[in-house]
């Protein structure tokens, strides 16, 4: 159920027309925020302010249901070269995949007949899918959270790693602890770069980088290795970093009780059980 204050439930029951607008807020993994409405001027709400400068939305209808059910919202996306995330045009940012695991949320405002703002309501609020692009639009698929209720259940299994991700809820170690800001001193190879923050061979492993600047702003990309000041990740494009392009990189875990003794110091949490055999050892 949509809830409304009591200024704009007032409003709602006895104005004859109405002034409104959407307004959309897009969140990317890395923790950056865009806040854009379609109307022509810009309107502060709840802190932020959702500008009337940025990219041409549009949308389809929004329904409600009595029961459970995973809904999605349709969203375009006209933009150009000047509509940017991170410095970098929308349009790159999703082809190189920085929306994925985006959320998108959806409010409508209403405004009193001289402008001003009287409240906004909570349409829809989802994870971003890019589900085609081209020239200047791309089209988002902003699935419902409900579809996260479907997880498998039992939810506990044992295995000889421990089967918790590490930075999770469950496994409790603080990301902030160890995330750091780098910047790219080097080109070494595909994918490979020389980064500013000194690290022991290995460190970095199986961790990530969150990009804040360059052509992969936006994107999370995986690291497959760092050795010798460098390191290699994993990108679903072919697009590079640049010199200079800043991100936060965290080490990663391999879920093993010595790593999560000696490297975060976490072993009280560690759910691996190295006794239990794999099923396919079991005759």
């Amino acid at each position: 159920m949509k809830q409304a204050g009591e200024a704009l439930t007032q409003h709602l029951n006895t104005a004859k027309s109405f002034r409104s607008c959407d307004l959309y807020a897009l969140r990317l993994q890395s923790g950056m925020a865009y806040y854009w409405t379609d109307t022509d001027s810009n309107v502060s709400h709840g802190g932020h302010v959702y500008r009337a400068d940025g990219p041409v939305i549009t949308r389809n209808k929004t329904s409600t249901h009595s029961d459970v059910a995973v809904d999605k919202l349709s969203v375009s996306v006209s933009c150009d070269k000047h509509d940017q995330i991170g410095g970098v045009p929308i349009l790159a940012v999703a082809h190189n995949g920085g929306l994925d695991g985006a959320t998108m949320e959806l409010k409508r405002a209403f405004f009193k007949q001289d402008g001003t703002l009287i409240d906004a309501v909570d349409i829809f609020t989802g994870t971003v899918e890019v589900k085609q692009g081209g020239g200047l639009t791309i089209t988002l698929d902003v699935k419902s959270v409900v579809q996260k209720l479907n997880t498998e259940f039992p939810s506990k299994r044992y295995y000889p790693q421990c089967p918790y991700c590490v930075y999770s809820k469950e496994c409790g170690v603080d990301i902030k602890k160890y995330r750091k800001r780098m910047k790219v001193t080097a080109l070494t190879g595909v994918n490979t770069v020389g980064i500013d923050v000194p690290f022991e061979d290995g460190y970095y492993n199986a961790g990530g980088i969150e990009w804040v600047s360059g052509p992969l702003a936006g994107q999370s990309t995986q690291i497959m290795s760092s050795l010798n000041g460098t390191v290699m990740y994993m990108s679903a494009s072919d697009t590079q970093a640049t010199v200079g392009s800043e991100a936060y990189i965290y080490p990663g875990c391999d879920k093993t009780p010595e790593t999560c003794k000696k490297k975060f110091d976490n072993f009280t949490r560690n759910r691996a059980t190295p006794y239990v055999p794999l099923k396919e050892t079991i005759r």
